[in-house]
């Protein structure tokens, strides 16, 4: 016992050690890693489709076939709608500048100065935003040859995905242990992504439609901006909101800002409190705190990209924990207190 408890320090300093090295590592190297994970997760996505189409009676190679042609005009059609808007948002960048001076003025009068001038407050914030609104819009435009090398990866990946189970199972046959563990990773993550992808899809479409009623300039570009922000949890709305307000506030003024940012939060709170929890359920285990950290971790290693897909690389980061009798502590540590409290529930009626 003695002996166990003085490896306990060297333990975690190994392992401490390693986990930094690894960090630093993945972040040296996340421009190789950025389109890899995202090529997996667009597989884990569409993969579902493939083993549909086999259960439906369609052949192996027609089911794969049929699935990357969809997935081909999925990803073509978002990325064409995406420049396209984006694009033309560059070239009007400059007017809405010019409408926020504008709005900015009218308004100028009503504000209070607490010994800075909430005007020029505003004034430097608009500047900063729209700065890094052109600079997210030239870094997404030159993006070109990341998004080509997710498209093909993920194509080669989808390529396999009919095999692919028959090779998992032929690998590990006569180890039922090991075939639990690996079914239970990629159903999880699997079953994540679809329905987080789908939750998503909702969102952003609600969101355009509203914009749409209201008048929203490139109102289907910020929904497609809330499906894809909606990976990222807590802020990602946030984010997204940002711009439809903003223009909201230049066309009709305060009232038409708030009614914006009231509306999208109607929807993202039916989204994300009625609809995404009665599918899931109690799928995800991780604690809100681990999920909120795991944004700031991932950001670091792969940058903005890494807060898309923050969530899921930490629940595959969980289940490795969870595979060793050494470190299954640490995923335990990372549920939340609810499913902890639910699995020695369960462990005390088994035994009982």
């Amino acid at each position: 016992m003695n002996g166990n408890n003085s490896s306990t320090p060297a333990k975690v300093l190994i392992y401490s050690t390693a986990a930094v090295l690894l960090t630093l590592g993945m972040e040296a190297i996340s421009s190789i890693l950025i389109p890899i994970f995202f090529a997996i997760f667009s597989f884990l996505i569409f993969s579902p489709l493939v083993h549909l189409l086999i259960k439906k009676g369609v052949s192996g190679k027609v089911s794969v076939l049929l699935v990357i042609l969809f997935f081909f005009i999925v990803f073509a059609g978002t990325a064409i709608l995406f420049v396209s808007s984006l694009v033309q948002l560059s070239d009007q960048i400059p007017d809405y500048e010019n409408q926020f001076d504008s709005t900015l003025n009218s308004i100028s009068a009503y504000l209070p100065t607490v010994g800075v001038s909430l005007e020029s407050l505003l004034r430097n914030v608009a500047t900063f935003a729209f700065s890094v609104s052109g600079d997210i819009i030239s870094g997404a435009l030159n993006a070109g040859s990341t998004i080509v090398l997710i498209f093909v990866t993920t194509t080669f990946l989808l390529l396999d995905s009919a095999s692919a189970p028959k090779k998992v199972q032929k690998e590990v046959e006569g180890e039922p242990v090991k075939l639990s563990k690996f079914t239970q990773l990629g159903s999880s993550v699997v079953n994540y992504m679809v329905l987080r992808t789908e939750t998503n899809l909702l969102g952003g479409i609600g969101t355009a439609i509203l914009l749409l009623i209201g008048g929203i300039d490139f109102a289907i570009l910020w929904g497609l901006l809330t499906f894809i922000f909606g990976y990222i949890p807590y802020l990602g709305f946030y984010l997204a909101a940002v711009p439809p307000m903003l223009l909201a506030l230049f066309k009709y003024g305060p009232i038409g800002a708030v009614a914006v940012i009231v509306g999208i939060s109607i929807i993202n709170m039916l989204v994300e409190n009625v609809l995404f929890p009665s599918l899931a359920g109690k799928g995800l285990k991780l604690s809100p705190t681990i999920v909120f950290l795991s944004l700031f971790y991932w950001s670091f290693i792969l940058g903005a990209a890494g807060a898309l897909i923050a969530v899921p690389l930490t629940m595959v980061v969980k289940m490795i924990l969870e595979s060793s009798d050494e470190t299954r502590v640490m995923a335990k540590m990372m549920e939340s207190s609810g499913d902890r409290d639910q699995e020695e529930e369960n462990e005390g009626e088994n035994e009982s």
